[in-house]
């Protein structure tokens, strides 16, 4: 009886410090999750060099290869057109995972200025951004826009 009782507290146990770690993990991606779409949605032309850099210090793989490919032009047209935008995550979820990375949905809004005559103006984002661990840190590795 005491033999099965231990045996029945250790599985209780380790599945319950399973239960934590995953808890712990999804957290992380979620706040990896929101600091990259916040940063991507949150650029200023008189800091779009810092504003291009975090974002690409929050990215992996492919798609920091087309972001940093693309940066300069980015630069050049955030700085010409005085865009100004501030971003928030309003709600993101795991959608799924496989192995070292996971899909986030992510809803999120920014207001934007700019020379062309948007005012504060508010948008509206839906995203679906593919977190992968990079070295212990979730970075965003793809982003694609949700109809």
């Amino acid at each position: 009886m005491a033999a099965t009782f231990t045996a029945f507290a250790g599985v209780l146990l380790r599945d319950h410090h399973d239960a934590s770690d995953q808890r712990g993990q999804d957290a992380a991606i979620l706040s990896a999750a929101n600091s990259g779409v916040t940063a991507m949605i949150s650029v200023r032309d008189s800091s779009a060099a810092d504003d291009v850099n975090k974002v690409l210090d929050l990215s992996t793989g492919t798609f920091k290869k087309d972001f940093e490919a693309r940066s300069r032009s980015f630069i050049g047209i955030v700085q010409q057109a005085k865009v100004v935008t501030q971003g928030q995550v309003v709600a993101e979820g795991i959608e799924s995972r496989d192995g070292d990375s996971a899909t986030v949905l992510v809803s999120a809004t920014s207001s934007v200025s700019n020379a062309a005559g948007a005012n504060n103006e508010s948008r509206s984002w839906r995203l679906r951004v593919t977190m992968t661990d990079d070295g212990g840190q979730y970075k965003m590795s793809k982003v694609d826009f949700v109809a």
